[in-house]
């Protein structure tokens, strides 16, 4: 069994678009009897925006960074979230904060913004995201809160820090966003457990994954051939085993067989 695990920004959904020759690639691996599953921070409503204005099927989702999991037609098969404690006690503590925006992610509805400290606009990930206060955030059951601080060193190093030493949560860093998610999870711990609840032994998979981002290491540490792309940082690029120029050019390798230690 072949099962390809793709990132979603950056890698699939570039510039607000999915290229034709990325869709047609991603059908020809499915055709092939092969999976095909979306690996992303994004939350359910997120990735069907991205996906189904082009027509793009997975079998699977791994998303909000490995937190929750479902089947292609998005029913939920796993889930975990955020304690509330700490959801309200990180929102009292950034609200308000120039030069950062927090955002909070749930199993149901578009995507919230919980304070804004810089334009919408900057943000090309997250699109109409819901206005949450304080008062509503309360009752919302949050699977990942994300704090976007664009370009902004000196704010990253004080704000990551402050959470990383108060709360055990899980905790990510990539194209300006810091997500907070429940201990114990990655986009590697929700590929590993997709694999159990499928009944697939580890050793009877061939694990293709494609990402640009910090957050994708942890399943590119699991594959069998990772691939990443010429515009991510060099340190995601060094960790990778492939540089390939976009997702076709990587599918093509992996359904001739390539592996880690083949050649780009």
């Amino acid at each position: 069994m072949k099962i390809a695990a793709f990132d979603m920004d950056g890698t699939v959904y570039i510039d607000h678009a999915i290229a034709p020759e990325t869709v047609q690639a991603i059908k020809d691996w499915r055709a092939a009897g092969n999976l095909a599953v979306s690996a992303t921070g994004k939350s359910i409503d997120s990735v069907r925006r991205a996906l189904e204005p082009f027509g793009v099927d997975m079998d699977y989702h791994v998303l909000y960074n490995g937190t929750v999991i479902t089947d292609a037609d998005y029913q939920v098969l796993y889930e975990h979230h955020l304690d509330a404690e700490i959801v309200n006690e990180v929102a009292a503590h950034l609200e308000g904060t120039p030069g950062l925006n927090l955002y909070c992610t749930t199993l149901d509805g578009a995507d919230g913004i919980v304070t804004q400290g810089i334009p919408e606009s900057s943000n090309a990930f997250i699109q109409c995201p819901r206005v949450v206060s304080r008062a509503e955030l309360e009752d919302e059951k949050v699977v990942l809160l994300s704090a976007y601080m664009p370009d902004n060193q000196p704010l990253q190093n004080q704000i990551i820090p402050w959470i990383n030493e108060r709360y055990d949560v899980s905790t990510s860093l990539n194209t300006g966003f810091f997500d907070m998610m429940p201990p114990g999870h990655t986009n590697g711990t929700g590929l590993t457990w997709l694999l159990e609840h499928l009944g697939l032994p580890r050793a009877e998979v061939e694990l293709f994954t494609f990402g640009d981002s910090f957050n994708d290491l942890p399943m590119h540490e699991l594959a069998d051939a990772s691939f990443t792309f010429p515009h991510a940082h060099p340190d995601v690029q060094a960790r990778a085993h492939h540089v390939v120029a976009d997702v076709p050019a990587g599918l093509r390798l992996a359904r001739a067989g390539l592996s880690a230690s083949g050649g780009d």
